[in-house]
């Protein structure tokens, strides 16, 4: 691992920490109400230990994207913290001066609101250049030092993320330490690995395409598809999908018929042989030979699981990406618990990641315990998976290379 900062490179006894944590919560926007997260409770832990090191703390954090119906002020966050913590945190608007922040005690904690509502947060710069962003400006002359917990938004080159490197010592929190460290160990087990399989699925292609182009046959070895990969490569493949297919127009995932087909014929690039529909509100299975279908695929069907199962208890090494179905939906969670279960009950080193894969296990109540470990990172366990560079890791080691011997 480079040769960065941690928590006990410093005394935080009376000092101020930016915390860069990662919120970004589920959200409902017909009930306008969130739902905890896995990711939620460990960055708890991490301010509770600054907290007990006598620091006051000031988390910043984001929500969706801008024109995203998930865009919303942290306001329900703060007071999500508050049950946690068990302890009072202070919301802090982005239009005020920060001033109550310089009025804080050892051990108080501050949310920001969502970062993302700087314009610039976002933008397109150098880290360099982020040193003069909005957020750093006005936040970076009152903090002694910056955390950053969120492997997460590692891969994004925002304020937030990389904007205090050059000022203040910038430190890896317990949770991005973690990460990391298993990251590394588990990208040198899979290049020893004779037998390793990786599990694509999900409702976005581009990150598993990006796990395809860059891993396999260097390191990848099978694959098993579901969701919509599943279904371009299905499509490549000559099968018509029926409705599913106007899925993928609407979606505009069709752009992506171009780089799947590369991989057509690949015979270690499994799909499924079966998939779950819904006719009245009940699921229902039809077999390959039956499509195309006017009904939209919403799982992979028991077949696809048995065989799935077989070559997962085969495995040396399995790591998971993305669900196998609707999992939101009880009728269609199946492909993923028993996706979930065959890992479980295979002796492999287990590698479980990406947002969606992780709210599934919470919904199903998956133990995290059952896999070697659980990645809370979506975008950045697969870039650095396929080694791109993260610009948050690049930002800590920069911050170290300044400040250690100082």
């Amino acid at each position: 691992m480079a040769n960065l900062f941690g928590f006990n490179d410093f005394d935080f006894k009376g000092k101020t920490v930016g915390l860069r944590a990662d919120l970004n919560l589920p959200y409902d926007a017909r009930s306008k109400t969130l739902s905890e997260a896995p990711r939620l409770r460990d960055h708890v832990k991490t301010i509770q230990e600054l907290t007990k090191r006598g620091a006051k703390v000031v988390v910043m954090a984001h929500q969706g994207r801008k024109g995203d119906e998930d865009f919303i002020t942290l306001e329900k966050h703060a007071k999500i913290l508050e049950k946690f913590l068990g302890q009072p945190v202070r919301f802090i608007s982005l239009d005020s001066n920060f001033g109550e922040i310089k009025n804080m005690n050892p051990g108080e904690v501050a949310l920001l609101d969502n970062v993302r509502i700087f314009d610039d947060e976002t933008t397109k710069k150098s880290i360099e250049e982020h040193q003069k962003s909005t957020l750093t400006k006005k936040l970076g002359p009152l903090l002694d030092y910056f955390v950053l917990d969120a492997f997460s938004v590692a891969h994004r080159a925002h304020a937030s993320v990389v904007g205090f490197c050059l000022q203040i010592p910038c430190i890896q929190g317990p949770v991005f330490s973690k990460e990391h460290e298993f990251l590394q160990r588990f990208l040198k087990e899979i290049s020893f690995s004779k037998n390793d399989v990786f599990v694509l699925g999900g409702a976005k292609p581009d990150e598993p395409i990006n796990m395809l182009e860059r891993l396999y046959g260097k390191g990848i070895e099978k694959v098993l598809t579901a969701g919509v990969i599943s279904m371009l490569l299905l499509k490549a493949r000559g099968y018509n999908l029926g409705k599913s297919e106007e899925f993928l127009k609407e979606k505009g995932y069709l752009e992506y018929m171009d780089k799947i087909s590369k991989f057509t014929g690949e015979k270690e690039i499994y799909t499924p042989i079966d998939f779950a529909i819904e006719k009245l509100g009940k699921r229902v299975e039809i077999d390959i030979k039956t499509l195309p279908v006017q009904d939209q695929i919403l799982d992979i069907g028991q077949k696809t699981i048995e065989e799935y199962r077989k070559i997962i208890l085969d495995a040396n090494v399995v790591c998971m990406k993305g669900p196998a179905g609707v999992y939101e939906k009880k009728e269609f969670s199946l492909g993923t618990q028993k996706l979930f279960e065959a890992i479980a009950d295979s002796e492999c080193i287990s590698l479980i990641g990406g947002g969606n894969s992780t709210d599934a296990m919470e919904l199903l109540k998956v133990p995290t315990e059952f896999f070697t470990y659980v990645s809370l990172s979506g975008g950045a366990f697969v870039e650095f998976l396929t080694g791109v560079e993260l610009p948050g890791i690049k930002a800590l080691e920069l911050s170290a290379g300044k400040f250690r011997n100082i």
